[in-house]
């Protein structure tokens, strides 16, 4: 099975560069989530890897074949790479049967009517979708006509899969209950998925790498939880999280070894790294990172602030709270609810609080926190 290998390819469309100096590896088996705000690139480094469009500069192997380079004028079309493409809009011929926009390119292969009948036969089993094969895609759901369109980019048994927002078009319940089936498609082909989404919630459910791109650099590449508990700058913490991240504005007071007083304008800090002492100077300016989950509600927190709005969704509540000039979010497990404008105390109790240089927007460090109020502070 195949890894694919990105070297330093760029993309340029006039003086406008969409994609810089990529280089990424995807390993054999890997499900991995190009992720991104629009316009990030993430599209446009999908059509490159399949052969949907050439690099301006860089290569590109495929199972340790060079599909593209650019100093050596190689550039294979898509039918030689042995990718599958699954489009947003699934791409389905209305004319054809279930069945027959499934064999179509198999019979375009030259395969044999029986060798056709079988694969048909066992994707449509796999994808649950059996039952329909005499019909046509407009006799079907959204879900169904997507796992068609799952089945027939399939049939070849591409070496790589690769699916460009696959899920946009269907409804918030129906993405829900085909992110669980991809999932387990994953798991049951043994094949390497690369899937392009905006929707960090997709990402971090079904991929075993996240590449979060902005601005057509590549800002972070890891497995989703390491980039939720580590995000390596200011656009990775914000952009992964659902309450995103709270931040708070700091100054550096003093440091000393394994800790660094910090001062906002209504509070006191005292922070502890756990990886070695970041390079960190009086009156440097930073950012504070807590994770919503991380600030919790209680009576006996040190923090004294107001509801300014509770949103319950039954499981849980997203709570923000007024702390001076602060305005913080929390996760409250449990159907419950806040009134808004009452009070309410806030505990940060946790360890894996997250210090940003505020000018470049780096991680410098990440650790424990205490918090001490200033006075006339909340």
């Amino acid at each position: 099975m195949p890894e694919i290998r990105i070297e330093n390819v760029t993309k340029k469309f006039g003086k406008f560069v969409a994609v810089e100096n990529l280089t990424i590896t995807i390993k054999d088996k890997w499900f991995v989530t190009l992720l991104g705000p629009s316009g990030c690139g993430k599209t446009t480094t999908l059509r490159m890897i399949s052969g949907l469009e050439s690099p301006t500069e860089g290569k590109i192997y495929i199972d340790d074949v060079l599909v593209f380079s650019a100093a050596e004028g190689i550039d294979l079309p898509p039918a030689k790479r042995d990718v599958g493409f699954l489009f947003q809009n699934y791409a389905l011929w209305p004319h054809m049967t279930v069945s027959q926009n499934i064999s179509f390119g198999l019979e375009n292969l030259k395969w044999n009517r029986t060798d056709i009948d079988c694969r048909v036969q066992d994707l449509t089993e796999l994808l649950k979708i059996d039952e329909f094969l005499g019909r046509y895609p407009a006799e079907l759901s959204g879900g169904q006509q997507q796992r068609v369109a799952i089945a027939r980019t399939l049939a070849p048994r591409p070496k790589v899969l690769f699916m460009d927002e696959p899920l946009s078009n269907l409804d918030a319940k129906l993405r829900m209950e085909m992110r669980a089936e991809l999932k387990r498609l994953h798991r049951e082909t043994n094949s390497t998925f690369v899937y392009v989404t905006h929707d960090q919630l997709e990402a971090m459910t079904l991929s075993s790498r996240i590449c979060l791109m902005k601005e057509g650099r590549v800002q972070q590449y890891a497995a989703p939880l390491d980039i939720y508990n580590g995000p390596s700058n200011l656009f990775c913490a914000e952009f992964v999280g659902n309450p995103t991240m709270n931040f708070i504005e700091v100054a550096c007071l003093q440091t000393e070894p394994g800790r660094i007083s910090l001062t906002s304008d209504d509070l006191n800090f005292t922070f502890a790294p756990v990886s070695p002492q970041p390079k960190v100077t009086a009156g440097q300016n930073l950012v504070l990172g807590l994770r919503p989950e991380s600030v919790l509600l209680s009576e006996k927190g040190s923090i004294h602030g107001t509801i300014y709005s509770a949103l319950p969704s039954g499981m849980e509540t997203t709570v923000m709270v007024k702390t001076g000039n602060s305005l913080l979010t929390s996760v409250v497990f449990g159907g419950q609810d806040f009134p808004v404008d009452g009070w309410t105390g806030v505990e940060l109790n946790h360890d894996n609080y997250i210090l940003f240089d505020k000018s470049s927007g780096e991680n410098i460090a990440t650790g424990t926190l205490t918090v001490a109020l200033r006075e006339g502070g909340v």
